[in-house]
């Protein structure tokens, strides 16, 4: 059988990938959006939302483990994380590695994605199988406005922040998480990449500021993501993030204590991008 070309249909990106796809594995559309699992002979299976690839078998590793453990092991006891998107259970599975995690809760608003990545990609998701674990189908912006210092680390791991994902990048929804996580809480949430999305990089930062005492970016590169250079962005109410303070001692592929420090940007470049003087 002659491979599939398949285009991805990112509105967001001024580039547009291109995958050799040898099966469709699955195609349906949820309540929210199109869905689809594709098999690639470079990449292995990639889950498709709307058109936009969110991750592969071959590389999600290298955002996976950067979104959770560099905030978890930037805070010294993580006992209770709330995890926001990530319906493929790929930031479950991480966060689960941690033996100081007792509950953690994964609110994913399309029931039909965490479906379909049990299904067809289980080494994503064997963290839905945890008794730690807690899904809860529900509007993750709605959710965190029931708590008040709740949780020691808030994850946000969403699609593009757009249409329903956009609250999630909004000042109001950072005041929301502020209040939901307890007194040395921290939170992440993934921010898209410096060279394509420098603008919505640079609105997040500021209006994180204007939240929490602290406020920092890191990045890694993630292949499949138009940009690669792809930015987190995090707010803490009391620990600095740069270091980790805890030893790394889960399993993992490319995250270490040594990752965890170079992950950040130069102070001073950091502060030039963020103030607008950095452009491109």
């Amino acid at each position: 059988m002659r491979d599939i070309v398949f285009i991805e249909r990112d509105p967001y990106a001024p580039v547009r990938h291109c995958y050799a796809v040898s099966k469709i594995l699955y195609q349906g559309k949820s309540p929210y959006q199109e869905i689809q699992v594709i098999e690639s002979p470079e990449f292995g299976r990639m889950l498709v939302l709307d058109g936009v690839v969110q991750l592969d078998e071959k590389y999600e590793f290298m955002y996976h483990e950067y979104l959770a453990h560099v905030p978890l092991h930037a805070h010294p006891n993580p006992e209770n994380v709330l995890i926001i998107g990530g319906g493929d259970g790929g930031t479950l599975r991480e966060v689960l590695k941690h033996e100081t995690v007792k509950r953690a809760v994964l609110v994913e608003i399309d029931r039909e994605v965490i479906e379909v990545s049990k299904k067809y990609l289980p080494t994503l998701s064997v963290g839905f199988n945890d008794p730690r674990a807690i899904v809860v189908n529900e509007d993750g912006y709605k959710y965190v406005q029931d708590y008040e210092k709740e949780f020691d680390v808030i994850i946000v791991d969403s699609t593009d922040p757009v249409g329903f994902a956009q609250v999630l990048t909004t000042e109001d929804f950072f005041r929301f998480v502020f209040r939901a996580l307890k007194d040395d809480g921290m939170f992440v949430a993934q921010t898209e990449s410096i060279h394509y999305h420098l603008e919505m990089v640079r609105t997040v930062q500021q209006r994180l500021r204007k939240v929490f005492p602290i406020v920092d970016l890191y990045t890694s590169v993630v292949p499949i993501y138009a940009g690669y250079w792809w930015t987190y962005s995090v707010g803490s109410k009391k620990h600095p993030v740069r270091e980790p303070v805890r030893p790394v001692k889960v399993k993992t592929k490319i995250y270490s204590e040594e990752m965890h420090r170079h992950a950040f940007l130069p102070p001073g470049f950091y502060e030039k991008l963020v103030k607008g003087e950095f452009k491109l």
